[in-house]
């Protein structure tokens, strides 16, 4: 069972209730990352991620560490394009110890000059393996290119410069305007009761309301660019712009992505390795947001057969929008994804991310049964639709 409570100051907590379970997926969510920030202000929503590790005004770093792990589970926190999440899977008992640790961090936290000058070292570091690893690197480029001269197309590691002029006392003022019950939820999946959540609330309740921010959605960019790298392999990615996750178009682009390149079977799997020999692997993923998304192929060959395989690609997706898509094809790219749904259900994290994100996005929590319903609606027309509006407006990043 689902239960929702929004508190006086507009924080939203929600709960699956799984009985029998040893275990609980607990996540704070705080709408803040890379579109809301300004532009000197790039990077912070990344650094303060890393400095409320730092610790609480009762806990250094080292012992928030090592409270952590005498809770076992996992205990991490990611920075995405428009969310922060502090998130675990601890043993059942260990859920609510959680929550107030997490909310330590959020309202307490340890921000000291010299944990800051060494997380952004730390930070550098992060910046440099995204660079030597190809494939995260032409993303990056491809994304600022995409959607350019637009906050959700920056970089969400920041601008070096920023990062290395920030204060620990510009971080907490950053935090303190981030920080407020509009912008923040608190989820948990597995065995764990709504009232004893609401209950570990207080301290998070007591934030002032604030409001949600507002923001335009971005222009995408097509185009072919080219970028000069010393990598072994031509690597090759393509961008498309679709929809957000508020689109009614969300399940006919999550079906046509699946046979496109979302596995074994699909259609480029099948005609580039499988078929041509041409690469090792290839993937086609959405990253969708609140207003828009990105549709991503990626890829990577032998420099020679670069050429070869941009137009293998190329008319393997223009052959998908344009033939007609056998039923038996259609059929498998849903099971997968229905299957997918089921054994989510039995995935308490996934299954907290998604009641989160669903909170977040739709302000309710479509079924497994209404979910099965609309991947079932789909058509081959709606999938050939959907690529052709998509394909239309490419951007392709190669490397050389």
């Amino acid at each position: 069972m689902i239960e929702t409570t929004r508190l006086p100051n507009g924080l939203t907590v929600v709960s699956r209730h799984l009985p029998g379970r040893r275990s609980t997926a607990l996540g704070v969510w705080l709408l803040n990352g890379v579109r809301h920030e300004a532009a000197d202000a790039s990077g912070y929503a990344h650094l303060l991620e890393h400095m409320l590790f730092k610790g609480t005004a009762e806990l250094d770093a080292a012992a928030l560490a090592a409270r952590f792990d005498t809770m076992g589970g996992q205990i991490n926190a990611y920075t995405g394009r428009e969310l922060t999440a502090l998130h675990g899977l601890v043993p059942t008992a260990e859920t609510l110890p959680l929550l107030a640790l997490f909310s330590a961090m959020l309202r307490q936290p340890r921000f000291e000059d010299h944990d800051l000058d060494m997380e952004k070292q730390v930070v550098l570091q992060e910046m440099a393996m995204v660079q030597d690893n190809p494939e995260e690197a032409l993303e990056e480029l491809a994304t600022a290119r995409a959607w350019a001269g637009h906050p959700l197309g920056n970089p969400i590691l920041g601008a070096r410069a920023n990062l290395m002029a920030v204060s620990a006392a510009d971080l907490r003022a950053y935090l303190s305007a981030q920080l407020c019950g509009t912008r923040l939820w608190v989820v948990a999946a597995g065995e764990i009761e709504h009232a004893d959540l609401i209950a570990a609330c207080a301290d998070l309740g007591a934030l002032p309301s604030g409001a949600r921010p507002t923001h335009r959605p971005p222009r995408f960019h097509p185009g072919r660019h080219e970028q000069r790298a010393d990598w072994e392999q031509s690597h090759l990615l393509w961008l498309l712009p679709t929809a957000g996750l508020q689109d009614p178009d969300y399940y006919r682009q999550l079906l046509a992505n699946q046979l496109l390149g979302g596995g074994s079977a699909s259609r480029l799997f099948q005609e580039l390795r499988e078929r041509r020999g041409l690469v090792y692997g290839i993937h086609s993923r959405l990253e969708l947001y609140s207003d828009a998304g990105l549709w991503l192929i990626q890829t990577a060959c032998d420099p020679a057969q670069r050429e070869l395989c941009i137009g293998t690609v190329n008319a393997t997706v223009t052959h998908l929008s344009t033939a007609t898509i056998a039923l038996e094809d259609l059929e498998i790219a849903r099971r997968h994804l229905l299957a997918g749904l089921a054994l989510e259900e039995d995935d308490l994290e996934g299954s907290m991310e998604r009641l989160a994100r669903e909170s977040i996005y739709l302000g309710r929590h479509p079924g497994y049964e209404e979910r099965a319903a609309a991947l079932s609606a789909v058509t081959a027309g709606d999938v050939a639709n959907a690529l052709t509006r998509c394909w239309s407006s490419a951007l392709t990043l190669t490397s050389a």
